[in-house]
């Protein structure tokens, strides 16, 4: 299997380069770290599948005849299989790039190229290795050490190859138990009692991510902000209030950017005014009856304004009176205090024009574990920026509004807003396309009445595991259930396909030599895929946990559909036809 690791190997090398630099460089497609950390573990686990299943059909074949006659033989008997499931995985793929979220489609957009690139890797390169591999052993060269031949037999015999693996010999043993009529009864029993408790959990299941959840479990920085927290009793959301294209040396707009402020304050989520807010107390410097050379003392030495108002002997009103906006603007900003507030948050052109301004205001009542809070909060700020009672906004498209407010997290409160509807997008878009393909690909009427309803059990059986193992839907599980679809119908359209394949005439030797055949390369796949994600239960950050979990119910459940409830619904009502596909 050294073959298999290496083309895997060589295909996760090969998609970053030479295929998406220069995509990356004409269409300016991000690598988002969603992208590269799940990405790769949907890429190992999918594929690896393939290895087993090619490697178990060149070990089934006669080894009497030559080489490249069981490896055409291999390639007959599994190549359908192999090109519906990576046709199948590439179309799920492209259809989840239509998704808005950007992390999602640009997880398909590289996704569906790369495991097509895979799919080349496994039909040339693995098999040549296979063939290698098969010269290497007639030679009796050592496996690791090529060049080093093995030791003759002291009786001059030849090594016997032996009749299956343990594996093998299991798979024939479990499939008599499961044709059992008892056994079959059970099975439904339990598949469809399953699918209605998994089904109501799937129900239950709630949209909810905290941020430290991507820190460890002893990181200082979670340390802090229970502190904060607990010492602050409310959120750390303190979105900017910004207005740009405005005169906002217009009394009247500066109203408006009062009202404005006051109606988010009203706001639920909002429980005070802002701090300090440029506007206000601009108008109360302006008016102010100090007297000039007080406030002057306080100005820079250097500065033309200690110079100019050091030894005045007027009031900050009576001097303000006699000024413009922008002049009355550079002595305001000219008081420490009031530089240090404001400097930043007021942009001026080189006229001294105010072009852009912004305050903060606190969301206090926004609970951060509460994916309900935090949509509300981004849609009651929405509707009050689109329904100012001033024409400021109106008639403006949402990307040039005048008055608004932003922060970073209004990235992660949209995400939860548009992900329900994008989660049952994909979902169909999914099932839809291993469907289509189906009917296409497998040339019996029949084959989609198994694939449409099973890959739907399955998907929703995932969802009530996930719920029952306290996932909720964020980001990371989001982008699993995303690439489910096109790993979980791998399990189902190999055994389908071998199914319609053998030449066997009732219903249950066609099961028995499906599971004795591809059954073995799928369990054996499944198991080793196990052992792939069981490192991640060690990690202590919780979205690790989130993978892990995600992708042992995927590869669990599509185990067991697939070799027991499909094997099952197939011996009562799949067809008794030969299909030559």
């Amino acid at each position: 299997m050294y073959a298999g690791l290496w083309s895997c190997l060589l295909g996760l090398s090969q998609y970053p380069g030479w295929i998406w630099h220069p995509v990356h460089h004409w269409c300016s497609i991000h690598f988002h770290d969603a992208d590269r950390s799940l990405h790769h573990v949907r890429y190992w686990i999918g594929r690896r599948l393939l290895d087993f299943i090619i490697w178990g059909a060149y070990q089934r074949m006669d080894r009497s005849i030559p080489v490249l006659d069981r490896v055409h033989d291999t390639i007959e008997e599994v190549g359908v299989s192999i090109f519906v499931t990576t046709f199948t995985s590439v179309v799920a793929f492209s259809l989840g790039s239509l998704s808005k979220v950007p992390a999602v489609y640009w997880l398909c957009y590289y996704a569906a190229p790369t495991i097509f690139i895979d799919f080349v890797y496994q039909m040339t390169f693995f098999v040549a290795l296979i063939v290698l591999d098969e010269h290497r052993v007639e030679q009796k060269k050592r496996d690791c050490f090529t060049c080093l031949a093995a030791p003759a037999r002291s009786n001059g015999q030849d090594d016997d190859v032996p009749e299956g693996t343990i594996v093998d010999r299991f798979m024939v043993w479990y499939s008599d138990i499961l044709m059992k009529p008892a056994a079959k009864v059970l099975v439904l029993i339990i598949f469809f009692g399953m699918f209605g408790g998994l089904g109501y959990r799937a129900s239950l299941l709630k949209q909810e991510f905290y941020f430290v959840d991507v820190l460890p479990s002893d990181s200082y920085a979670g340390d802090f902000w229970d502190s904060f927290t607990a010492y602050t009793g409310g959120s750390g959301v303190s979105p900017y209030v910004v207005f740009r294209d405005v005169d906002q040396s217009d009394v009247g707009v500066q109203l408006q950017m009062e009202d404005y402020v006051n109606q988010l304050v009203d706001m639920g989520e909002i429980s005070a005014q802002p701090d300090f807010f440029w506007v206000r107390d601009f108008q109360s410097f302006v008016v102010s009856n100090q007297s000039m050379t007080g406030l002057a003392s306080s100005f820079p030495q250097d500065s033309a304004m200690y110079t100019t108002y050091g030894n005045s002997t007027a009031t900050v009103s009576e001097v303000m009176t006699g000024l413009s906006f922008e002049d009355q603007l550079d002595v305001f900003l000219t008081v420490p205090a009031y530089d240090q507030l404001y400097s930043d948050n007021i942009v001026r052109n080189s006229d001294g024009k105010v072009t852009a301004s912004r305050t903060r205001v606190r969301m206090d009542n926004v609970n951060l574990r509460s994916v309900e809070d935090q949509v509300d909060a981004l849609e009651d700020q929405r509707v009050i920026t689109e329904t100012l009672p001033v024409p400021i906004n109106a008639d403006i498209d949402p990307d040039n509004w005048k008055f608004f407010t932003f922060d970073e997290l209004y990235y992660i409160w949209q995400f939860y807003t548009e992900s329900p509807s994008e989660l049952v997008l994909t979902t169909i878009l999914g099932v839809s396309a291993v469907s289509v393909i189906s009917l296409i690909f497998i040339p019996h009427w029949s084959a989609i009445f198994f694939v449409a309803p099973i890959i739907s059990i399955l998907y929703v059986d995932l969802l009530g595991f996930l719920q029952l193992c306290g996932v909720a839907i964020n980001a990371v599980s989001y982008i699993s259930l995303v690439m489910s679809i096109g790993l979980m119908v791998d399990f189902l359209l190999h055994i389908l396909l071998r199914f319609f394949e053998s030449k066997e005439t009732t219903r249950e030797a066609k099961v028995k030599d499906v599971l004795q055949t591809m059954g073995t390369s799928i369990l054996i796949g499944g198991i080793s895929t196990f052992l792939g994600v069981l490192p991640l239960v060690f990690s202590t950050s919780t979205i690790f946990s989130t993978i892990f979990y995600c992708f042992l119910g995927l590869v669990v459940l599509g185990i067991t559909h697939g070799l027991i409830f499909l094997p099952v619904v197939l011996s009562l009502l799949g067809p008794t036809v030969v299909l030559k596909l």
